[in-house]
């Protein structure tokens, strides 16, 4: 949340010494030297064993964390309100403020509803709210606003998103906070029975790692770069210590998240910043792109189909309904050997992520799909996908048929690319049938993400000279040989310490 108003910032200016006291000494001593999920595992060690208030008693907390310098003629604070810009203030007895409600921003009802739970009455996630914007927020999902708002204020909005699904929007102002709080919950609650719903799309999978689900986590790193930890959070981050004895360390390290989810996952966390990835010191932050985003259900572009021996395939055709759809019922003797193809450049990509929904139909035995239904990647094709060398990769495959000849569409799963990173590959989905196993594949909704890094690396790589006479950052400026980071060195990305 960025600072606001001067008279918000002369407030923290002026807290005493314990508000603004920082991080206890050692308290995150545990978690250096990890990253991935190593990291989130250990930050739930440090953060889930913590004080429980009771959902009844939070009003009285709220009084104690939620407070803001302005009061009214009794000296009763106003209450800091995400949800809306309207003015209430404390009763100064811990009760119920008239007009608002204790929001879930994580919404109960994804976890089957109950405040009895430890993640029902963290204050991390159970803030105060103006009962009308609490009650249009309801359980929608973060998301951007692209088609008709069905509510607004100066500080959220609902509506559809670009998917026609129905989400909740803050205003830019807190977009981070927002994030920062998904974060929080993600790493202090995987263990908790988030539901799947099919009137909403639930934000978190019962899971170690990642637990937030994979279509919303880019747009929470990037709300969070957008708009960075404020004195606010800051400050309530050390009220609600004294109160609950944890602390959310998405404030406390403002790049955190992007060593356990994004950009810096490969490299070890410390709290020093002596162990550094994407997004520290003056480097570019690598950008997060979607490479490939196709339904296949108006046409295989960009995809291509070629046979097993380089001519142009009739078994892979587009439907409207199923996507790409492989079948060779109508072909003679059913023959039919036919890879479903895409050229991806992977040159500029630090990390990159394939998935896909799927269905298959008459196959009744498990060994079918890697006989006969293959995702396949190749760094040598060149023209005849015989003459290529291929790679499978695991992806999750629908079940067997039951009751009906067609499975229902799974999710592949994600299928990690970054093994091919700086590389120009091409996928492809094999289909194969005879007269004796005559199946059908059906592809739709296929996407390629990656974090992608600055033209200037190329630019690097094809001049010795630079290579052999210094150290330059991502995007092509020369830095001191002591620069902490990633840099190129020798014409490789490298990891200085």
């Amino acid at each position: 949340m960025k600072k606001s108003s001067l008279l918000l910032l002369s407030f923290f200016l002026s807290l005493p010494y314990l508000a603004m006291a920082g991080i206890p000494e050692d308290y995150y001593i545990n978690v250096n030297g990890k990253k991935k999920a190593a990291l989130k595992a250990a930050m739930y060690d440090l953060i889930s064993d913590h004080t429980k208030i009771k959902y009844g008693d939070l009003w009285i907390s709220y009084e104690k964390v939620d407070y803001l310098p302005k009061t009214n003629s009794q000296g009763q604070h106003q209450v800091m309100d995400y949800y809306n810009d309207k003015v209430f203030y404390f009763t100064g007895t811990g009760s119920a403020v008239s007009g608002m409600n204790k929001e879930h921003v994580a919404p109960q009802s994804w976890w089957g509803g109950g405040t009895g739970i430890n993640v029902g009455c963290d204050l991390f996630q159970v803030i105060p709210s103006e009962s009308k914007a609490n009650s249009a927020k309801g359980n929608y999902p973060l998301g951007v606003v692209k088609g008709s708002v069905s509510y607004s204020n100066p500080r959220m909005k609902t509506g559809k998103d670009k998917n026609g699904d129905m989400v909740f929007e803050p205003c830019d102002e807190y977009k981070g906070d927002f994030a920062r709080i998904f974060f929080y919950v993600a790493t202090c609650y995987p263990d908790v029975n988030w539901e799947e719903r099919s009137d909403v799309n639930v934000s978190f999978r019962r899971e170690d790692y990642p637990t937030l689900k994979e279509d919303i986590l880019p747009m929470l790193l990037q709300w969070s770069k957008n708009d960075p930890v404020c004195d606010w959070e800051r400050t309530r981050n050390e009220r609600v210590y004294v109160e609950q004895k944890n602390r959310n360390p998405f404030i406390d390290f403002p790049n955190l998240a992007e060593y356990i989810w994004g950009d810096s996952i490969d490299f070890a966390f410390n709290t020093d910043g002596s162990s550094s990835g994407g997004g520290q010191g003056d480097d570019p932050i690598p950008d997060f792109t979607t490479l490939v985003d196709c339904t296949l259900q108006s046409g295989l572009a960009p995809f291509f189909v070629r046979t097993y021996d380089g001519c142009e395939g009739e078994a892979w055709m587009s439907d409207s309904k199923y996507g790409a759809k492989a079948t060779a019922y109508n072909l003679p003797n059913r023959e039919a050997d036919e890879y479903l193809m895409l050229n991806l450049d992977l040159t500029h990509s630090l990390t990159a992520t394939l998935t896909f929904d799927h269905a298959t139909g008459y196959n009744k035995t498990e060994a079918v799909k890697d006989t006969y239904f293959q995702v396949l990647v190749s760094e040598n094709y060149d023209g005849v996908p015989e003459d290529a060398t291929w790679t499978s990769l695991d992806a999750n495959f629908p079940p067997l048929p039951s009751k009906s000849n067609f499975t229902s569409f799974v999710s592949s799963g994600d299928i990690n690319l970054s093994a091919y990173s700086g590389k120009v590959i091409t996928l492809a989905f094999r289909f194969q049938s005879n007269d004796n196993a005559a199946y059908c594949w059906e592809v739709r909704n296929v996407k390629v993400t990656a974090y992608t890094v600055p033209d200037g690396i190329e630019s690097i790589q094809n001049s010795k000279s630079k290579i052999q006479n210094g150290i330059y950052d991502l995007s092509g400026r020369m830095v001191p040989w002591n620069t902490k980071g990633i840099v190129i060195k020798n014409g490789k990305k490298t990891l200085q310490r």
